[in-house]
């Protein structure tokens, strides 16, 4: 088997089944499907099963995150590569057969990414991603790479998971993408095969005050810990806090909590001056002068 695919679900009875199709429905046919169910209360593991496909493995586990729901599908995997689908996500019908045609392109079994758009449910595009040009470094600027576009040899995904810290909840892919670039090469083909759905109910939508605050604290404790990155990359690390931070400030300041996203701001410029010269500086500003 070459492929499997691992989706992480939590109560996505409505979603998952057109992201469950969006792989059945491959041009390219040699791949599993590994669905991690992690402890949803809804109907979610009724719909999975209502889908007629012995390509499906169905796992129900106790709510554990999803780092930890990922890391479970790797250690069931059985493909010689792993990607990834979120539950509410989509693949174009030539996914597969374009990381399968660049992965036998190259030399050896090696992580390659591709790239995707993002839109609406009814697959409106608003933009097609933008991919870094220098690894690791420009990861460390930015998280312009998205799991529903990874794959990874088995052998490499079980040596390097997920972390399961569920305080960096939003970042652990961010994490996870910035450790894989400071140990292997990536090979990038700018080909927008996945789509990134957009929607109201994403987990990135939520107001979570406190797991904001909870992922910066948790995403500065492991990169400055991890022994590679505090070693070769230490003076990229004040770029991704600053970022987070930036990131708080703008989610502060349209949840209208004023006090907060400046300090926030303030943090993020601290650490890195060019922050304010990005489209974000541009959001937090628009949405501090709304909610004078």
């Amino acid at each position: 088997m070459f492929f499997s695919i691992v989706i992480p679900t939590f109560n996505r009875e409505n979603l998952i089944t057109q992201t469950i199709n969006s792989i059945l429905n491959q041009t390219f046919t040699d791949f599993e499907i590994i669905v991690i169910d992690d402890g949803s209360k809804d109907k979610t593991e009724e719909v999975v099963k209502l889908i007629n496909s012995d390509k499906i493995k169905y796992y129900k586990i106790e709510n554990s995150g999803i780092g930890y729901a990922r890391n479970k599908g790797i250690n069931y995997a059985k493909g010689n590569y792993i990607g990834f689908l979120d539950s509410d996500d989509l693949y174009y019908n030539n996914h597969l057969q374009n990381a399968y045609n660049f992965i036998k392109s190259l030399n050896s079994d090696e992580i390659i990414h591709l790239n995707f758009n993002l839109g609406n449910r009814e697959q409106t595009i608003y933009f097609k991603n933008k991919l870094p040009n220098k690894l690791p470094d420009d990861l460390f600027k930015n998280c312009s790479f998205h799991v529903n576009s990874l794959f990874i040899p088995n052998t490499i995904a079980n040596i390097t998971q997920f972390n399961e810290d569920r305080n960096l909840m939003l970042s652990e892919d961010w994490e996870y993408f910035i450790r894989l670039a400071t140990r292997y090469p990536i090979h990038i083909l700018d080909i927008p095969s996945s789509y990134l759905v957009q929607h109201n109910e994403r987990t990135t939508r939520k107001y979570n005050p406190e797991g904001w605050i909870n992922r910066t604290n948790s995403m500065t404790k492991y990169l400055k810990e991890d022994p590679i990155i505090s070693t070769k990359y230490s003076h990229l690390i004040p770029i991704s806090i600053a970022q987070i931070n930036s990131l708080n400030a703008v989610n502060f300041a349209f949840h209208k909590y004023k006090i907060k996203a400046i300090k926030h701001w303030i943090i993020s410029l601290k650490l890195n001056y060019k922050e304010f010269f990005t489209r974000r500086t541009l959001a937090i500003i628009k949405h501090l002068l709304f909610s004078w």
